[in-house]
């Protein structure tokens, strides 16, 4: 399959000025014609929001910015860089460590520097020709839809489109296995790798994860444990050991494991879980001088330095919560200068809206509400499709101390699906153990759910349904086991005549209540639901869903 040159658009992304011009020249002799060049993550961030684009090349080292692979990693989480995007990374390092870090995100391949004109054509041509014959399988992932993906594999496999690529086509596989959750097979897939060679490194690494996911994490321990001290491995072994014992809630056998990596070893990420474990170990102090270190360890790196400073700014929240009020000033004071001091240099939209809650938080532990209230009217501070499970849980936090446990208890809901999308298993293990925080702080589900059900009724009696609606949302998103708040949900957007409440269709609610085991009463008040839907159908047909015949079936 041919390459068509002039319909390809390449983003590069390189801080050196020299360098970024010859690869462009360079592309350009290839007969590239669309490449659009930029010196760091941030400028290709905003411009990923409004363009698309069939390959990135993207250099490690990014100056004072954060490196390649974080950039990758944080597109991903935002959403703003597809599948189905080519990935080609660049780099003069040839540190393990370093190589380690790309290889971990799944890039189509990778260019050593110095490198010839030849050898960087070849990669690219390659690298566009294996993502084009995979595109129905990548366009699919870009969908969620990982069951069809999996089914084009097979068709692009059975026809041998990709014979000189059986890697590549193995590695997809088992990430398509994974994101089914069909761990065994993907634990077979990844075996049968090893039993040709024990030291293909990314098949040990993939058991692992896929014995971890399956719950076998005694197998992936012990994997693990025989990983310990060799060079190559150590670091990497040390930090899945730690989230396994996180998740066994052997948090000081988890901070035993961080402290065998290197500080300067550590990734943004596990540098803020291991001040987390030191967190709610009541080890405040270690958390803080932790942050502290690594905060002035980035100051040349401005989104590390914003983002460490804010971290830091947290713990001093924290550590201002737990004390009496009129003891607060001086952690609040601290909070605040360090608030300021992430926004002193330029941060992104996500960093932004960090910076306003904690604020808020700071005004809610001055007992200033009536400042706090004024913060949380503004447009910005409710939107928070791209924000992260910290800042949501700070959100959560935010709203809890202003009275509103509704507004609370659906950020929570949001956590928990954002959950579900992050990659990063370390920043999915430390956002984990902060929705479990929160949970705690609203308290258990069924009596929540039970208290927003009531709201819900008191509503509806008074004919206020649009108002009742949200309420017996929150009620049954927090416990849908519950056929009573499914039916008070789905009897007042019927009576309110709303196709869609926020993720929730009227017409697949009442086809997923109708296939419960429901009590003659409930299957009755179904029945009565049902009549009122066929008097005015076309109310309940939300014209974003798939076609549907009767009551939303999908076709």
């Amino acid at each position: 399959m041919t390459v068509e040159k002039h319909k390809v658009n390449i983003a590069v992304v390189e801080d050196n000025g020299m360098a970024r011009t010859n690869l462009r020249n360079h592309l350009l002799e290839m007969d590239f014609e669309g490449v659009h060049c930029f010196t760091h993550g941030r400028e290709l961030r905003r411009d990923l929001k409004r363009r698309r684009y069939d390959l990135v090349l993207m250099d490690f080292h990014l100056g004072d910015n954060k490196n390649g692979v974080e950039v990758i990693q944080d597109l991903q989480k935002e959403g703003l860089l597809k599948y189905s995007t080519c990935l080609v990374f660049i780099t003069s390092d040839r540190l393990p460590m370093i190589i380690g870090q790309i290889v971990d995100i799944h890039p189509d391949d990778l260019v050593i520097k110095p490198y010839t004109i030849k050898t960087l054509g070849r990669t690219i041509f390659n690298a566009l020709n294996i993502n084009r014959t995979l595109r129905p399988v990548l366009r699919n992932m870009d969908e969620g839809d990982f069951e069809e993906a999996l089914h084009q594999l097979d068709i692009i496999e059975e026809k041998e489109l990709l014979p000189k690529s059986r890697t590549n086509l193995t590695k997809l596989r088992a990430r398509l296995l994974l994101k089914l959750k069909r761990f065994s097979e993907a634990s077979e897939l990844y075996k049968s790798v090893l039993e040709q060679s024990d030291k293909v490194i990314w098949a040990k690494w993939g058991l692992i994860h896929a014995q971890y996911l399956a719950g076998e994490t005694d197998i992936s321990e012990s994997m693990l444990q025989d990983m310990l001290g060799a060079h190559l491995t150590n670091d990497k072994a040390c930090e899945w050991l730690a989230r396994i014992a996180i998740g066994k809630k052997q948090y000081s056998r988890a901070e035993e494991y961080m402290e065998q990596i290197k500080e300067g070893a550590l990734s943004l990420a596990a540098a803020k879980l291991k001040a987390y474990l030191y967190q709610i170990q009541d080890k405040m102090d270690e958390a803080i001088s932790l942050l502290e270190r690594r905060r002035e360890a980035s100051r040349h790196v401005r989104e590390k330095f914003a983002e460490l400073s804010l971290e830091l700014a947290r713990c001093y929240l924290s550590l201002a919560e737990s004390r009496a009020m009129n003891e607060r000033d001086k952690p609040l004071q601290v909070a605040r200068f360090l608030i300021g001091s992430a926004g002193r240099r330029f941060v992104d939209d996500n960093l932004e809206l960090k910076r306003h809650y904690m604020n808020i938080l700071a005004a809610i532990l001055e007992g200033n509400l009536e400042r706090a209230h004024e913060l949380l009217q503004k447009e910005e501070m409710t939107d928070l499709q791209e924000a992260d499970v910290s800042t949501m849980s700070d959100a959560i936090r935010a709203w809890l101390g202003v009275g509103d446990e509704k507004k609370a208890a659906q950020i929570l809901f949001d956590c928990e699906e954002k959950l579900q999308h992050i990659e990063d298993l370390t920043e999915k293990t430390m956002s984990s153990m902060m929705i479990n925080k929160s949970e705690e702080s609203l308290g258990a589900r069924r009596p929540r759910a039970l208290k927003f059900n009531k709201e819900g009724l008191s509503l509806h009696g008074a004919q206020r349904f649009d108002e009742a609606v949200d309420y017996f949302y929150q009620a049954y998103i927090l416990f849908p086991k519950e056929s009573a708040f499914g039916l008070n949900l789905l009897q007042s957007m019927v009576e309110a005549r709303i196709a869609r409440h926020k993720n929730i269709r009227t017409l697949r609610l009442y086809n997923e209540l109708g296939a419960r085991d429901l009590s003659e009463g409930n299957r009755q008040r179904l029945q009565d639901i049902s009549v009122k839907i066929e008097q005015d159908r076309d109310a309940y047909v939300d014209a974003d869903a798939p076609p549907a015949d009767e009551f939303g079936e999908v076709r």
